[in-house]
């Protein structure tokens, strides 16, 4: 049940199978209908609760996650989140290669981190977030303004990961697999360890703006066990 924009309780949760086979049509200059060698299956949860602190804060937590098999697969990139207005992209983490993605998409939210702070054809994570109408806390009477009714600072925790194969704990994982290259001759494979899984924790605020349901978070990550510098990660709209 909707208490009021971006407050809610109660649970919600989706369970979801994709099955997608691409194809050729032309109707030009003949009709003819071709369809491709590859197949793609999705399988996918996401799972969200709303637990009232008292008649106007919340703790809303979310669960979600999908792997992608067959001949062709989605490449899901975990960072950042949903509606970035400025994204930024992690050139660092290395990207799955000899395979057959035929999709890429993001895996949000994990605040703190540029997009490919982690990759994969699975991924997993959980968000955790407290929301609370700091305003409405000032006065019995109803706030008027937009702006200051939907006024909210949030405190927030982010977990998750992604990987290409069975496990992420895979020392196979391509995430901890380097090549360096020296033509003609010299090719080196370089192995070391990346913790699979990441976490981001911060602060921030929410409101209507022109409008729009604005979102600004401002979180530190840690990858690997180290604190990563922080990020301001603005977006539009509302949930996670």
């Amino acid at each position: 049940m909707d208490i009021d924009l971006n407050i809610r309780t109660g649970t919600r949760a989706k369970i979801f199978v994709e099955a997608v086979k691409r194809f050729e049509l032309n109707t030009q200059p003949n009709w003819s209908l071709r369809f491709n060698s590859g197949f793609m299956t999705v399988v996918g949860l996401d799972a969200r609760h709303y637990l009232p602190i008292d008649r106007r804060s919340i703790l809303a937590f979310r669960l979600a996650g999908a792997t992608t098999f067959g001949s062709e697969r989605i490449l899901y990139y975990l960072g950042g989140v949903d509606n970035w207005i400025f994204p930024k992209f992690n050139d660092n983490i290395p990207v799955p290669q000899n395979e057959d993605f035929a999709y890429q998409t993001l895996a949000a939210n994990v605040r703190g981190f540029k997009q490919n702070i982690r990759n994969g054809s699975s991924y997993a994570l959980f968000n955790a977030e407290l929301r609370v109408p700091i305003f409405k806390y000032f006065s019995n009477k109803p706030v008027v303004s937009n702006f200051w009714r939907n006024f909210q600072l949030t405190g927030f925790f982010d977990a998750g990961t992604a990987w290409q194969g069975s496990s992420p704990f895979s020392g196979t994982n391509p995430l901890n697999i380097i090549y360096l290259y020296n033509p003609p001759t010299v090719t080196v494979k370089v192995n070391y360890f990346r913790d699979p899984l990441v976490v981001g924790y911060g602060v921030g605020v929410r409101t209507l703006l022109f409008g729009m349901y604005l979102r600004a978070d401002y979180g530190w990550g840690i990858e690997t066990r180290v604190v990563q510098k922080p990020i301001l990660h603005i977006a539009l709209g509302t949930d996670f």
